[in-house]
């Protein structure tokens, strides 16, 4: 189940279950980081590798707005390198994760 919570929350928020965080609130929702993931064989064959992803939607967020974009972003990195999260920031330029 997907997590909700204000950009204010995100400064307090425990990150360290999350998988993915999404700013939700323009046209489209926007992956704004990724955790790193090793999926065996078998969840890619069978499909199930992401029925396991635990998101963080963080609302409202317009995407097209930078200037929130770029604080929200600030904050999930000091955020994520505090709780020595790795992942991968705006995943969106390798692949489509615009749902």
């Amino acid at each position: 189940m997907d997590k909700k919570i204000t950009a204010d929350e995100l400064a307090i928020t425990d990150l360290r279950a999350i998988n993915e965080i999404w700013l939700h609130g323009g046209n489209r929702p926007l992956c704004l980081w990724r955790e790193e993931q090793v999926f065996t064989h078998e969840m890619l064959s069978e499909g199930t590798h992401d029925q396991n992803v635990r998101r963080l939607c963080v609302q409202p967020v317009d995407p097209n707005d930078q200037t929130t974009v770029a604080r929200i972003e600030i904050t999930a990195r000091e955020r994520l390198e505090a709780m020595g999260r790795t992942g991968e920031f705006y995943p969106a330029e390798r692949t489509n994760t615009h749902q």
